[in-house]
């Protein structure tokens, strides 16, 4: 065994100084070589109001690092021969399914934790508060595909999401459970939990902080348990040292073989290619120490100047983190501070794998630090250069309150568009309520500020005027994505309809109307009865015919003596002759 001190790794020197370049809060960083913890110790502030320093102990969400907690959990059952790589997943979980049925058919549990079955991201799918992960396996068939299986590496939280669902129905154990008990308890990773809210019950947890406008300010934190085994873990960076030496350890703890050695290195092994190179290549073309970029199962991997890095980035609202180890060199470094979207943890794995390694060091500070700026610059420009396509002069079609109203998308949901006092628009989506900046026409610019995130939003109307829902571009990879208005809730309700029951008298024929089980049928005489769908107000249209609409009309004690029926712009009245 080599011993480094710890003045070798130049942690203590370094980190401070670090903190305050990068307007930094707190960190927290581990460092193994030989499978053993040499360094372990948190600088700066969890929580900077009242003066609370980071510890070894401090709590932080690790967000996308759990999905290796998730990968090793799938081991652990493929040795139980409960679970099979590369066998389909129907043949496991039969209600398995997919936009693409052919699909679906193929998909195997490589191929959802290695992000290569043709599914994008889609993310905006869980970041709503109606979502639990229970609900994937309902919502990927209405989500489309823009790849076909194995075509492309296409990094997707869904499916480590359906992979949470997948262990919970084989095991018969919630996925918490699972791997509290399989993983957590035998690591003695004693400060780990699931819940944000269960971290904020702790003595020592680290509070989140962002940029905004400039400014580091302190942020909300935001419910990630709907994202389970894809980002809901939080830990301290003594849990993160206890697991990256269990996997240096190949799964063994003490001298019990945990899960076994040839199926946690199958989470290990390179599934997809991501690039040759990195992703600094865009600003550094010319940097030659990281190459090829790739994905396997939870982990994803690089070459770092010729050594094999086994690694996963997490990052969430007010928490940015690494993992990352060295299989061939028994060397494990974990960071993580509480600031969204830093590249610090980067910097300080690249510095501590210089130094522990024995090489001439790079100066990640200095080669980071330019492309921050630059990606900052780039996002204040993009959001000014989104008004230059704006046509001005134009006006709404409608009065601002009838856009309001519930729309809804099988895969991503509801989302509720209402009106601020009659002068603005605003939508709810993830528990967040987002402001529609009207941009023109029937186009509005959506604010998501949870991301500092701006899409335009465009109503549709019908051939009758009537909002009938709204286009937006969720997930980038594909078209965008339409809403459908979801009629007035009175309408649902039987007893309501029973009002509107009766027969009517049209151009002299009798037609009736009559309740359908939750909604009305449309019948002429010797005419099977045509199902009525509600559009808004009292207005109907015959389902699969656009062409035709049934407005019903009250006066003003309630009563309903007639409705109007228009089809290909005529419209005739039919009075009631009977009620229902």
């Amino acid at each position: 065994m080599i011993f480094i001190p710890a003045k070798t790794l130049q942690l203590n020197e370094i980190l401070p100084s670090l903190l305050k370049q990068w307007e930094t809060q707190g960190i927290a960083v581990t460092v193994l070589k030989d499978k053993k913890v040499i360094y372990s110790k948190g600088f700066g502030y969890r929580d900077v109001k009242n003066n609370l320093e980071m510890t070894h102990t401090t709590i932080q969400p690790i967000a996308s690092c759990t999905k290796a907690f998730t990968s090793t959990a799938i081991a652990m059952l493929v040795d139980e021969g409960k679970l099979e790589w590369d066998t389909p997943i129907r043949k496991f979980i039969p209600k398995f399914s997919l936009h693409d049925p052919l699909v679906a058919e193929r998909v195997t549990l490589t191929d959802m934790l290695s992000h290569r079955t043709g599914l994008p991201r889609h993310d905006f799918v869980w970041m709503n508060d109606g979502f639990t992960y229970d609900q994937v396996l309902d919502r990927l068939p209405f989500l489309e595909l823009n790849k076909d299986l194995r075509q492309e590496y296409q990094y997707n939280n869904l499916m480590y999401m359906a992979a949470s669902v997948i262990i919970e129905e084989v095991s018969g154990i919630n996925y918490n459970e699972f791997i509290q008990t399989c993983i957590f308890d035998p690591l003695g990773m004693d400060n780990a939990n699931f819940s944000l809210t269960d971290m904020q019950k702790a003595s020592d947890f680290a509070k989140p902080y962002k940029e905004s406008n400039g400014q580091l300010v302190e942020c909300e934190f935001v419910n990630n348990d709907m994202a389970s085994g894809a980002g809901c873990i939080n830990a301290s960076i003594d849990d993160m040292g206890k697991w990256l030496q269990f996997h240096l350890n190949q799964g063994k703890i003490s001298d019990h073989q945990l899960v076994s050695s040839d199926n946690l290195k199958k989470t290990h092994h390179p599934v997809v290619v991501v690039s040759t190179g990195s992703d600094f290549d865009y600003w550094m073309p010319d940097q030659k120490w990281i190459r090829l970029n790739t994905y396997a199962l939870g982990w994803a991997g690089q070459m770092y100047r010729g050594y094999r890095v086994v690694y996963h980035e997490g990052g969430i609202d007010g928490a940015t983190s690494m993992m990352s180890f060295l299989p061939d060199d028994n060397v494990g470094v974990a960071v993580m501070v509480n600031k969204s979207n830093s590249f610090l943890p980067t910097i300080v794995t690249y510095h501590v794998l210089d130094r522990i390694l024995g090489l001439e060091p790079v100066d990640w500070n200095e080669m980071l630090k330019p492309i921050d700026d630059e990606t900052k610059k780039i996002t204040i420009e993009s959001g000014a250069q989104s008004q230059e396509l704006r046509i001005p002069n134009t006006n709404p079609s409608h009065p601002l309150h009838e856009y309001a109203g519930m729309y809804h998308h099988p895969g991503y949901g509801n989302v509720e568009i209402f009106c601020r006092e009659g002068k603005e628009l605003a939508a709810t989506l993830g528990g967040a309520t987002c402001l529609l900046q009207y941009y023109h026409y029937d186009t509005f610019q959506f604010e998501y500020s949870r991301f500092d995130w701006k899409e335009l939003l465009t109503f549709q109307t019908d051939s009758s005027g009537d909002i009938i829902g709204f286009t937006i571009k969720l997930e980038a990879l594909i078209a965008p994505i339409t809403f459908d208005r979801l009629p007035d809730e009175r309408l649902k309700d039987r007893e309501f309809l029973k009002i509107l029951t009766g027969t009517y008298e049209l151009t002299g024929a009798t037609v009736t109307i009559a309740l359908k089980g939750d909604t009305l049928a449309f019948a002429l005489p010797n005419e099977s009865a045509r199902e009525l769908v509600p559009v808004r107000g009292l207005r109907f249209k015959i389902k699969d015919s656009e062409a035709v609409n049934i407005t019903f009309k009250q006066d003003a004690s309630g009563a309903v003596s007639e409705f109007s029926f228009s089809q290909f712009g005529a419209v005739i009245s039919a009075k009631r002759v009977s009620t229902g």
